[in-house]
């Protein structure tokens, strides 16, 4: 179970959007996340789709861990490890995607541009806090 109240108290930059926007924009991303997948096994004949798609379920399982380790163990320091980390694995799957298919690896280009500006705020509420 996630703290909020804990969240609530700490420092946050300007550039924090309201809770509601995150609610918003997940559902989106996952969905667009799994439509890249889902293009990404369609394809036949191609041995790299295994390689890229495990660099989806790497980059996935370190995306459903920063939760946890943010909100639940209240790890600011290490959430913006994980997420730079997270990010860069991001970046290796969008580039993995590319080389087979286009459209599955623009699908991940907002997911990255997003954990891109968490990365900015995982930093400034660490910095803050």
């Amino acid at each position: 179970m996630q703290n909020m109240e804990w969240y609530y108290t700490l420092n946050k930059p300007a550039l924090t959007p309201p809770d509601v926007v995150f609610g918003y924009v997940w559902p989106v991303l996952y969905f667009m996340m799994f439509l890249a997948l889902y293009i990404m096994v369609r394809q036949k004949g191609e041995h790299k789709i295994w390689g890229a798609s495990a660099l989806f379920l790497v980059q996935l399982g370190l995306n459903l861990m920063w939760s946890p380790l943010f909100f639940t163990y209240q790890n600011i320091g290490g959430a913006l490890l994980l997420i730079v980390v997270l990010w860069g694995l991001i970046g290796f799957t969008v580039r993995a995607f590319g080389k087979i298919s286009a459209a599955a690896a623009w699908l991940l280009v907002p997911y990255w541009l997003w954990v891109s500006f968490a990365v900015y705020l995982n930093f400034e509420i660490w910095r803050l806090n």
